[in-house]
């Protein structure tokens, strides 16, 4: 829901969680523990940077780190689990 007559306009955001996302999948999952590092290095340039923008586009890249943070902790869970069941 926009206010006082704003567009709601997604693709820096999109466009911030895609530049997350891809230097995730840069790891190609051999430093899988650094994962969110570097987009949440990217969200954190981009928040200070005078960019039209650009806070939108530090939210999609701060997105994209918290997702990553989550899926690690899922997949560290899982593998004690199965771990615990051999």
């Amino acid at each position: 829901m926009t206010s006082q007559g704003t567009v709601a306009r997604p693709g820096a955001l999109l466009a911030g969680f895609f530049a997350g996302f891809a230097s995730v999948s840069l790891t190609f999952g051999v430093y899988w523990p650094f994962a969110p590092v570097f987009p949440a290095l990217v969200a954190g340039v981009a928040a200070v940077v005078p960019v039209k923008r650009h806070r939108a586009f530090a939210k999609g890249a701060l997105i994209a780190a918290m997702g990553v943070v989550v899926f690690e902790v899922v997949f560290v869970v899982v593998m004690f689990v199965v771990a615990a069941l051999r």
